[in-house]
């Protein structure tokens, strides 16, 4: 069946009349001080707890701010909380710190001044700050200063019954179907969302890299699209060994599973504790977590504080899919804009609908190498990718997908997503200035961007306030309560997998 017939089934069984999308945000940016410096301040209370607050809590590091959205059922309602805790962070910065607005971080003098975000003396805050003390021996603290945007997405159990998929099992399957073909794409999602083609030399020194010099302070890939998501960004080269192929949710656990238990040499000689006999890894495994799953797209499920997404995957099936590999937007002020929220809305559609076939090892390893090259070459528009089982141009592609993207959104109730499509604009080309630097024009987007949320009017932040100041007391009694040895705690956690 060709796609105008699939859409026209589709419609004609009221799947787009009553489709539900339920989607929300994790978004990450560095405090930095008015020089553009990351901060060395912990994080400001006056934002709440890190452990406790739902909407405003820290990623690796203490100035690394991460702001957590609920999922709404509408574009509009998303952007505007984004918008509404974005206005409540800059209100509440001290000493002139700004949000970086790039996912690479700015120059860095000493990763020494980089704290490891802490939260608490709990044992589930304790684990979470080994688990952070792993990544910064594992990988080193530059690299985990990388931010950029989770987007996590779903449909409505009526729209996964309406294209089939009823029992639980059925529709774990339909989100696995997503994650291949979303796969197959992800060289679509570098060149839309890629805004990471420089990086400070201060980020890779010291580490092997092919970069071109851009200027005396920067390094740079002409056609690059998201250095973020190269060998030198967000990566991790134990985990080139996983060979995840998203076909079967039993078997993906299986070797999520093993990833975690079984000694991985290079970490396991690292040690669990460190010289002063303090904690430092989780696991000794290729992850330490499942957390520590580098992919641009992931299955995942809800759960409480504690609950272990491997358990809870298993014993409740897939909820949601995860996607990542999505760059800070430098000129939107919070990170992304409602027309690319809606372009990835109708890319997972458009996943989650069309045939997936099983992924075998010889065309995992084809999606891997496109990946690489859309990654460091995306933006030359001769780049050859897999597209419907051809090779054909990047630029090419892109123009027969968009197309059926925008057959895709004529669907849709909402014009506003024809309209996303219709605006996407021509294929992107790199403009570089070797005049600034890339910290100078972080700094200057920063100032740019914090000047405009401040001036944001009629905004109600009592929602925000009474979570920062609710979290606080849950902090307090949290810290409070009596507990098991975190030796013992530690043992019980890794017995859950």
């Amino acid at each position: 069946m060709d796609f105008h017939n699939l859409l026209e089934n589709l419609n004609q069984q009221s799947f787009f009349s009553d489709l539900i999308i339920e989607r929300g945000i994790e978004k990450e940016s560095l405090r930095v001080r008015k020089d553009g410096y990351i901060s060395k301040t912990v994080h400001p209370e006056t934002l709440g707890s890190s452990y406790t607050n739902p909407s405003i809590t820290t990623d690796f590091a203490e100035s690394l701010i991460e702001v957590v959205t609920p999922t709404y059922t509408t574009v509009d309602e998303l952007y505007e909380k984004l918008t509404t805790i974005h206005f409540f962070i800059n209100k509440n910065l001290k000493n002139e710190e700004m949000l970086w607005p790039l996912s690479m971080p700015p120059k860095i003098e000493d990763e020494s001044d980089i704290h490891i975000a802490t939260y608490g003396k709990s044992n589930m805050g304790k684990l979470k700050h080994v688990y952070r003390k792993g990544l910064a021996i594992r990988y080193g603290k530059t690299m985990q200063c990388v931010s950029g945007i989770h987007y996590n997405f779903s449909v409505s159990d009526k729209s996964l019954e309406q294209l089939g998929y009823s029992s639980q099992n059925e529709k774990s399957k339909a989100y696995l179907n997503l994650i291949r073909n979303f796969k197959r794409l992800f060289w679509f999602v570098l060149i839309e969302f890629g805004n990471s083609s420089v990086v400070s030399k201060s980020f890779v020194d010291g580490r092997d890299n092919d970069l071109d010099e851009l200027n005396e302070t920067d390094l740079f890939k002409p056609y690059a699209t998201s250095l973020r998501m190269s060998d030198i960004g967000y990566q991790s080269k134990a985990q080139k060994s996983l060979n995840f192929k998203y076909n079967d949710l039993d078997e993906f656990l299986s070797k999520l599973r093993n990833a975690i238990i079984n000694p991985y040499p290079e970490f396991e000689k690292l040690g669990f504790k460190d010289s002063n006999k303090e904690y430092q890894q989780i696991s000794s495994g290729i992850l330490q977590i499942e957390n520590e799953l580098y992919d641009c797209i992931r299955p995942k499920r809800a759960g409480k504080s504690g609950e272990r997404p491997y358990q809870l995957l298993k014993d409740k099936g897939i909820q949601y899919v995860e996607v990542r590999g999505i760059d800070l937007n430098p000129d939107e002020v919070v990170g992304i804009s409602k027309e690319h929220i809606k372009i990835l809305d109708l890319l997972l559609i458009y996943c989650l609908i069309t045939p997936s076939r099983k992924m075998t090892d010889k065309e995992k390893i084809t999606i891997e190498q496109q990946d690489i090259n859309a990654i460091k070459s995306g933006r030359n528009p001769n780049l050859k990718v897999l597209f419907k089982n051809k090779e054909i141009s990047i630029s090419k592609a892109r123009k027969e997908l968009i197309k059926d993207l925008e057959q895709l959104a004529l669907m849709f109730k909402d014009q506003t997503f024809m309209d996303a499509i219709k605006n996407i604009g021509d294929f992107k080309k790199n403009k570089f200035n070797h005049e600034i630097s890339f910290h100078d024009y972080g700094i200057l987007k920063a100032k740019q961007n914090s000047k405009i949320i401040n001036s944001f009017a009629n905004i109600d932040l009592e929602s925000c306030e009474k979570e920062a100041s609710d979290s606080l007391k849950e902090f307090d009694k949290i810290n409070q309560e009596q507990e098991i040895s975190f030796d013992h705690f530690i043992k019980t956690y890794n017995s859950k997998i």
